[in-house]
């Protein structure tokens, strides 16, 4: 009868631990209201982000060393997250908008085989802009070299909840997959 007791106590306490399952070291840095494009040329800004997990980076096309890599991160997390069911977004904002219109957004787009259903890539506004959105939104540097050369960008992907707070940010160059998604499902869970 004891042993029936312990185990029961022990399934509980697992049970109750994942009811209560929280994410760690949270930023909780709310998302400025912001309405650009997409690849498509379409109005893409915050309020279509609401109701959705959404994961966040910044890039630009013709970089010249990490843009690339991060974008095949995104793009493998963005299949793991289908094979594991599970109801995430995700949205690039460029660095350059001056150089990446919708249509070099798009050609991007599919060197990586994005599923553009649930992917937006972001343009459509001033290089001062970005340089002012990224710093206050995602409290990374976006600085394009006025001499020329590749537009200086953190590397970080960002989760964004449903609220459109940015909940947390992870190496976007050594991603750290499995904990990204565990955290997409508990943000799906409460």
């Amino acid at each position: 009868m004891k042993h029936t007791y312990l185990i029961l106590i022990i399934v509980l306490s697992l049970f109750l631990a994942g009811c209560n399952s929280q994410i760690p070291d949270k930023t909780n840095w709310e998302l400025d209201d912001f309405q650009y494009i997409n690849q498509e040329n379409e109005p893409f800004g915050l309020n279509d982000l609401k109701g959705d997990i959404t994961v966040a980076t910044l890039i630009f096309t013709n970089c010249t060393t990490v843009c690339s890599p991060m974008t095949a991160n995104m793009a493998k997390l963005q299949r793991m997250a289908d094979e594991k069911e599970l109801d995430a977004h995700f949205l690039s904002f460029s660095v350059d908008p001056e150089v990446d219109t919708p249509e070099v957004l798009k050609e991007f787009s599919s060197r990586f085989d994005a599923d553009l259903s649930n992917w937006n890539f972001l343009t459509g506004y001033t290089q001062k802009e970005i340089e002012t959105f990224g710093p206050e939104n995602f409290k990374a540097i976006v600085a394009k070299p006025k001499n020329g050369g590749d537009v200086v960008h953190g590397t970080s992907f960002y989760l964004i909840n449903q609220e459109g707070v940015i909940i947390k940010s992870y190496d976007g160059l050594n991603v750290p997959y499995e904990e990204i998604l565990k955290h997409i499902e508990i943000l799906e869970n409460q």
